[in-house]
């Protein structure tokens, strides 16, 4: 699994929008597609993205359709320094989507955490990810685990 912070989303956690932003502005979206288009398959790619509309217009970004599908709000801890580990760890907890398909199936290669703003040309990215390996929906409940989304280092 790959995780990439954009330019911009570093600039936003610098200026502690992941402490400060209430509990519904920090999001997680998810992308369907066979497998990652090489358009986002590199750090320096995800780099210079600032919003989410800069994201799905990349090329084969595709936004997730499957049934129940929803961006999800993340529920978060604040920010926490990790003396043991000379790191900040920026936590969330895991996201479940219940129903995940069924009806309408996609197979998904990751997706991208943002800040909600009014619309997608709007909204900062903060970050895109990928899995490990593609996951295919099918009615079943899908949760992401999520052990420290962020460790500043």
């Amino acid at each position: 699994m790959a995780h990439y912070l954009t330019n911009r989303g570093k600039l936003l956690l610098a200026q502690g929008a992941w402490d400060d932003d209430t509990s519904a502005l920090i999001r997680l979206g998810l992308c369907s597609g066979a497998s990652i288009p090489t358009a986002i398959d590199t750090q320096a790619e995800a780099n210079p993205l600032n919003f989410v509309s800069d994201f799905l217009a990349l090329g084969s970004v595709v936004e997730a359709t499957f049934t129940n599908y929803a961006r999800q709000n993340l529920s978060r801890t604040n920010a926490a320094e990790d003396d043991g580990n000379n790191r900040v760890n920026l936590d969330a907890a895991d996201v479940v989507i219940s129903s995940a398909g069924g009806a309408v199936n996609n197979t998904l290669w990751g997706g991208w955490i943002f800040e909600f703003i009014t619309n997608d040309a709007a909204s900062p990215i903060l970050s895109v990810f990928t899995f490990a390996s593609t996951i295919t929906t099918n009615g079943s409940n899908l949760t992401l685990t999520i052990a420290d989304l962020y460790r500043l280092s």
